[in-house]
């Protein structure tokens, strides 16, 4: 049996009924460009070097010349471990790679490197508890209430 693209993995998950048929789709799909993916997601400190939001690229309208299976292996290149590769060369290798991907595969990418990926029940809870190894702990959010955040933004504004 071939193995499911990135895309594919992430349609199984979104349609799977119940949290634990979504680890089990994960778990079975399991590749470590799928997890360095999830991981670029999800991570605090994942970092990456590339502008926000999707750069003007053509997709793909013929078949992919390449999967995200074969090109998550060269992610440092946009992320920061790739550092000392000049800006114009590093975005023009990222649209380059966007046109060589399936469509839906430089979707993901994108959403990836925004940390913006979505689908349903894909969380980083439950990628956290399918690999416990891939990310840290999640810290409590803060609760401090909205009126306390406005209050000294009004006494700055009446300075």
């Amino acid at each position: 049996m071939a193995s499911l693209s990135i895309a594919e993995v992430l349609e199984e998950v979104g349609k799977a009924k119940t949290r634990e048929e979504k680890r089990e789709v994960l778990k079975k799909n399991e590749s470590w460009s799928l997890r360095a993916l999830l991981q670029q997601n999800f991570h605090p400190q994942a970092s990456w070097l590339i502008p926000p939001g999707a750069p003007p690229y053509k997709p793909n309208q013929t078949a992919a010349d390449t999967s995200l299976h074969f090109e998550a292996k060269k992610l440092e290149y946009y992320t920061d471990a790739g550092k000392n590769l000049p800006m114009l060369k590093r975005e023009g290798m990222f649209v380059s790679l966007l046109e060589r991907l399936s469509p839906d595969e430089a979707e993901i990418l994108i959403a990836i490197k925004d940390q913006k990926l979505s689908y349903k029940g894909l969380t980083y809870k439950l990628v956290k508890d399918t690999w416990p190894d891939l990310l840290p702990e999640q810290e409590e959010k803060s609760t401090t209430s909205v009126t306390e955040e406005e209050e000294p933004k009004a006494e700055v504004e009446n300075a």
